[in-house]
């Protein structure tokens, strides 16, 4: 007699949504004995907007009441795209698979198999409303401190009108400016974006309650009744914690103090500016911290620009108290990073300092350098504070004649001039149309009785191009950013110290990479102590650049017991500078712009930072120059140095080429 069997098999929803997580069994009854080892398996063929666990399942005999049992348990998920990658999943889609199985009892088959599962996918719409607040949720923040931010709604649909803001779950130790018994009014919106203004004291006991100590939580909830055709918007909790700040860490570092305004808008030179904010007692980093960031002169701040600690987004300047400033919040390092730009041709000064904005106590620092923004104007002679004067200056030029790399120049004895006074010098190429450029030299005046009018400051000769005629001048800015220029004063360098790499620096980080002018690729360069040729910067076919490319290298971590490292990969701000030597052009140049790898095209270290040398600043040196590379950066506020890459070079163009 044949054996009785059936099939039991859980059925499925008519409708299952994006995401569920579905659960089916199979369960093979019979009145004799089931095969062993057997499966229950989906067949191939099934739509790819489901993800099944396993296709292949064991079957579980198990004795019931004299029955043989054998089951087997499913798992899927429903996806959002197909086969995970692909297309979205939409609203109705078909879920259809078919299962079947190996089994048999005494010969004997199982019914309803195999057997075709059908349902629909429900695509439940994603709910467009957002409330999100304009501080980081989890901020550390100083004892003492105000902080305001915005609470902001936004949706795809229009918001209903007459929503407001309640506060709850506030620790004890803040107070809101706004009574929080009470609903607070949302009075901005635009569009499908509504807004509220909120403001809150960390409690220092000055001005009542119960102070916050180090370390404490910081916590509230923000809800609102508002709503859309979608629902409500929830709401969103704060959850930050209480600091006492390492005072020193809110002084700011600059890096470049002296900033030239150049005539070409696109070789702005922007300065680096930034610091680490810390816990006093813990040492451990802010972050999430708000900083005002302003000019000692009220609103001098405006004479400048500003961008992110990334360079690439503007900030603009907000209002408090009538005072115009940045406002900043630490990132998870404690950084405080922006990049200052000077927008006037007009020389200045300014005093930046870093506050935690409070109305009970103190919590400031003065920024470690004073920011110059200088420049030279051509006086008329009446109303010029003299001109420089080169100790053995002769009409035909200048030339090193000794060991010392220096030159001793005296500053003219001008009345006007007064101690705390700081020096500026300027050189420009004879008649040129263009500005002077800063040479990066200056002299603090602490007793110019001992200064002016004698040979007591000392210029490399390398601020001069070889065998061009130049002119020297000077600047002198007073504290108060008012500012007195020098006559200018033609002078030719005609040689006799090289143009090298500071011979005393430390250096303590690898080599750059020199490419030629085809790309970036880590296998295509140009080793230390080989020849640069015209035809490594000359433009080929298909390529976008002539020149050469620098390639320096940065890793996540250095080898502590390696002499030279590379450049840790949170270095960013980098000088390249290039020394040439050679029987028709003798100069150095310093870079600070850098190319993106994707502009190069082309395989390439998407961690290292490249640097793109025209054409034109190297092509026409005649065979056998000497050409050498380095660069320098800071890091912990301390300027850094590379080995020297030094090779040959020989750039003037072959006969034939183009």
């Amino acid at each position: 007699m044949a054996a009785i069997t059936s099939t039991k098999i859980s059925p499925l929803a008519n409708e299952l949504e994006v995401g569920q997580k579905v659960t089916f069994s199979v369960k093979l009854t019979s009145n004799k004995p089931i095969d062993n080892n057997k499966y229950i398996i989906v067949e191939s063929g099934y739509v790819q907007n489901i993800k099944f666990d396993n296709l292949k399942v064991l079957l579980v005999d198990k004795n019931e009441s004299g029955l043989f049992t054998a089951t087997a348990e499913f798992d899927f998920t429903v996806l959002d795209k197909i086969g995970g990658v692909g297309a979205n999943v939409n609203n109705n889609d078909s879920i259809s698979f078919t299962i079947n199985t190996d089994a048999k009892s005494d010969a004997t088959v199982f019914p309803n198999m195999p057997h075709t599962y059908n349902s629909k996918i429900k695509v439940k719409p994603v709910n467009s409303n957002k409330i999100d607040i304009t501080i980081n949720k989890n901020a550390d923040l100083v004892i003492g401190q105000k902080v305001s931010f915005f609470v902001e709604l936004n949706s795809d649909n229009p918001i209903l009108p007459a929503g407001n803001i309640t506060i709850e779950k506030i620790s004890s130790n803040i107070k809101f400016d706004q009574d929080t018994t009470k609903t607070i009014p949302i009075y901005s919106q635009v569009g499908n974006k509504v807004s509220a203004k909120l403001s809150f004291t960390v409690l220092d006991g000055v001005s009542g309650g119960a102070s916050a100590q180090d370390g404490d939580a910081i916590t509230f909830v923000i809800h609102t009744d508002a709503l859309t055709s979608e629902g409500n918007f929830g709401s969103v909790p704060f959850n930050g914690t209480a600091n006492e700040i390492d005072m020193d860490s809110l002084a700011l570092f600059v890096e470049n103090p002296f900033l030239q305004m150049s005539s070409e808008s696109d070789q702005q030179h922007p300065t680096a500016i930034y610091t680490y904010l810390k816990n006093r007692n813990t040492q451990k980093p802010l972050v999430g911290t708000p900083v005002f960031i302003t000019s000692q002169k009220r609103n001098q701040i405006e004479e400048f620009k500003f961008k992110d600690g990334d360079g690439n987004n503007p900030i603009i300047l907000e209002e408090k108290d009538n005072t115009k400033g940045l406002i900043i919040a630490s990132k998870d390092d404690g950084l405080v990073k922006f990049y200052l730009y000077p927008q006037t041709a007009l020389v200045s000064v300014v005093n930046l300092w870093s506050y935690i904005i409070s109305y009970t106590t103190d919590i400031r620092r003065e920024a470690k350098q004073v920011i110059y923004a200088v420049n030279y104007i051509k006086p008329t002679f009446f109303n010029s504070i003299g001109m420089p004067d080169i100790s053995g200056y002769s009409t035909a030029g200048i030339r090193a004649d000794s060991i010392l790399p220096y030159f001793m120049v005296s500053v003219s004895g001008d009345p006007r001039i007064s101690k705390g006074d700081t020096v500026l010098f300027f050189v420009n190429k004879l008649n040129s149309t263009k500005a002077p450029k800063f040479t990066g030299y200056t002299e603090l005046i602490d007793d110019p009785k001992t200064q002016l009018d004698r040979y007591s400051m000392k210029l490399p000769y390398t601020i001069f191009e070889q065998s061009i005629s130049s002119e020297l001048s000077y600047t002198v800015v007073k504290p108060d950013g008012s500012a007195l220029y020098s006559d200018t004063l033609p002078v030719t360098y005609l040689g006799g110290t090289p143009y090298v790499p500071d011979q005393e620096a430390k250096r303590s980080y690898e080599l750059c990479i020199v490419h030629p002018s085809t790309g970036v690729d880590p296998d295509v360069f140009i080793p230390a102590d080989n020849d640069i040729g015209y035809e490594n910067i000359k433009k080929y076919p298909h390529h976008k650049y002539d020149g050469l490319f620098i390639e320096i290298v940065r890793l996540k971590s250095n080898d502590a017991a390696s002499k030279l490292n590379p450049v840790p990969l949170n270095i960013k701000d980098i000088t390249l500078n290039m020394y040439i030597n050679s029987d028709n052009k003798n100069f150095t140049k310093p870079y600070t712009k850098q190319i993106n790898l994707a502009d190069i095209s082309g395989p390439g270290n998407k961690d290292s930072i490249f640097f793109h040398i025209p054409y034109d600043d190297i092509v026409g040196v005649k065979w056998r120059g000497n050409i050498s590379f380095d660069y320098q950066f800071f890091k912990d506020e301390v300027i850094q140095y590379s080995a020297v890459w030094n090779g040959y070079i020989g750039t003037e163009p072959l006969d034939g080429s183009n």
